[in-house]
């Protein structure tokens, strides 16, 4: 009889304990501004507080209809004092993933511990905490299977050579790597498919990397793909978009991988100088040709439209410019035929008879004794001079307004009958 009563104490023991505040247990959510949405990380801290010799234990959270739930790294046992009493603290993190929307319960969690009593009765005592209740939103309108909250997102795209300029037969691979704070593997996107009629992939299976922080778990993802051109010719694989729902911003973002060309270099090569040999110029002579072009035709049209005036104006000037070259290369006779031109109107048939302006190189050219000529830039500027004369001297119509210049005798070559000059054989340039 004693000894049965002496178990019956034993037994109820720990649940005397427990009673009396020594076990405590509870479950405790990371304080938040807004309410989360389906799929969304919750973050939580199950606590235990205990004032009794713990020898082992282990903590049962099970499978719920509401929620999944992953461990967030080892679990932490301190010694702290509480309400002026030390205790050992019971700590350890989950992240929990509610799987609708609505008002949702946590299941309570259960902590089995042996203590050991002061008399060194040894004894198994299990320890449960409260439900908990929360509000969790649906996921917008229009969000499917596609649909992921994450807190934070990043993603890197690499190729191990230049895709768009492969030697022949050549493969490349492509490396991309996903990384979300927030999100189980089990909760990331598929990987895309690269795939075209114009090439060739293969697509090893993805490489999968989970880490726990006491901020939530880390999961990355390594995609890679091997690609190769069936034909030569360049190709542009598209862009692939990912969209997500950022948690800490409260909203939908995208991150992308952006559209990407690959071919052949050789094939471009052949493209070109194909192009070449089709024309059969390069392009410096293409543009040189366009620009002879286009100098040929603003030189048949610069005088058409303009009034009389101007178009005389401009053939003094070329032709004034003309003498100076004449003048500065010291050629005689060709200055002398262009000035007589000059004075005398530079029409077609002009009379190309003496001017006072050039008696001086005349007798030079022409004379009974063949002289050196006189300087020809200090002529030019009196030929010059004479024309701006002759031109204030001439009224609108044409009309001679001056006193005319009366010319000096011709001059005659020896032996040549009387009245008839010899005049240089050449064209005025």
């Amino acid at each position: 009889m004693v000894r049965l009563i002496l178990m019956l104490v034993l037994l109820a023991a720990p649940v005397l304990a427990q009673d009396r505040g020594t076990l405590q247990l509870e479950l405790v959510l990371d304080p938040r501004e807004a309410a989360p949405i389906e799929g969304e990380m919750i973050l939580a801290t199950i606590r235990g507080i205990y004032r009794e010799t713990i020898t082992n234990e282990e903590l049962k959270l099970r499978d719920m209809t509401d929620f999944d739930w992953t461990r967030l790294g080892q679990d932490a046992w301190t010694d702290e004092r509480i309400d002026g009493r030390m205790a050992k603290v019971f700590e350890r993190r989950i992240a929990l993933y509610p799987k609708r929307a609505g008002t949702l319960e946590v299941l309570p969690i259960a902590h089995e511990l042996q203590i050991i009593s002061i008399d060194g009765v040894r004894s198994t005592v299990l320890v449960r905490s409260d439900p908990v209740r929360l509000e969790v939103q649906a996921k917008p309108e229009g969000a499917g299977d596609d649909w992921f909250p994450v807190r934070a997102l990043e993603i890197s795209d690499s190729w191990d050579v230049d895709a768009a300029r492969l030697v022949d037969g050549q493969s490349v691979e492509r490396r991309v790597v996903l990384r979300a704070l927030g999100a189980t593997p089990e909760m990331m996107p598929p990987q895309p498919a690269l795939r075209e009629p114009w090439l060739i992939t293969f697509t090893p299976p993805e490489e999968r990397d989970f880490q726990v922080t006491p901020q939530g778990p880390v999961t990355t993802l390594t995609w890679r793909w091997t690609l190769r051109p069936i034909t030569g010719e360049p190709g542009v694989l598209p862009a692939v978009t990912i969209p997500y729902f950022d948690t800490a911003a409260r909203t939908a973002r995208t991150v992308t991988l952006p559209a990407a060309p690959i071919g052949y270099a050789s094939f471009a090569d052949n493209a070109a100088r194909g192009w070449r040999k089709d024309l059969g110029v390069g392009w410096p002579h293409l543009m040189t040709g366009a620009a002879v072009c286009l100098l040929v035709l603003a030189l048949a049209l610069r005088d058409r439209g303009l009034p009389t005036h101007l178009r005389d104006r401009l053939e003094r000037r070329r032709m004034l410019r003309r003498l100076r070259r004449y003048a500065r290369a010291g050629d005689a006779e060709g200055f002398r035929l262009l000035a007589a031109r000059l004075l005398n109107g530079a029409g077609p048939h002009a009379d190309l008879r003496d001017m006072p302006v050039l008696a001086t190189l005349d007798r030079a050219l022409f004379g009974h004794a063949r002289t050196a000529p006189p300087p020809l830039g200090a002529l030019y500027g009196q030929v010059k001079r004479e024309k701006a004369a002759c031109l204030r001297n001439t009224a609108p119509d044409g009309r001679a307004t001056g006193r005319p210049v009366t010319p000096p005798p011709s001059p005659v070559s020896p032996g040549a009958p009387s009245g008839t000059v010899r005049w240089p054989r050449r064209d005025a340039r």
